[in-house]
């Protein structure tokens, strides 16, 4: 009677190993990653952040900063503070301050003051992002602060 060749049990781990590994390997390769922060351009940056703005959704207003730069909070924080007082005629634009492009928010308060905070543009991986970290000088001049009181100007 013919004898079935034995397969040695370290071939069997071996084997378990490798199909483990390829199994591995194929869910990485194949994952959906999140979708990639802020926009393609600065006017597209613009446009999510204008939408964002206006919904008050803060969630899309966090994904346009760029890792590292804002807190985990910081676009609820924000907007908490932002629509504390009634703000109205709240529009973003591009503007282009000492070689730098800020994305500009303006707008009127309800207790008759302005309103201006500004972002700086980055370039990260061919993407447009925000960067939450203040520059020392900005398009919202004479200084970019970080107090809402401090951004309030009146005419």
């Amino acid at each position: 009677m013919p004898r079935a060749p034995r397969i040695r049990w370290t071939w069997s781990v071996l084997g378990a190993i490798c199909v483990w590994l390829t199994v591995v390997c194929w869910c990485l390769a194949t994952q959906h990653s999140p979708a990639a922060p802020a926009a393609p351009d600065p006017e597209a940056l613009r446009a999510d952040a204008a939408t964002a703005v206006h919904r008050q959704d803060a969630a899309s207003f966090q994904r346009l900063f760029a890792p590292g730069t804002a807190g985990p909070g910081y676009a609820s924080r924000y907007f908490t503070e932002l629509f504390a007082v009634p703000a109205t005629d709240l529009r973003l634009t591009l503007v282009r301050h000492d070689d730098q492009r800020f994305l500009v928010l303006r707008g009127h308060l309800a207790d008759g003051g302005h309103l201006c905070d500004a972002w700086p543009v980055q370039d990260s991986g061919g993407r447009s992002v925000l960067s939450a970290v203040p520059p020392t000088s900005g398009p919202c001049d004479p200084h970019v602060a970080s107090a809402r009181e401090d951004r309030r100007t009146t005419d």
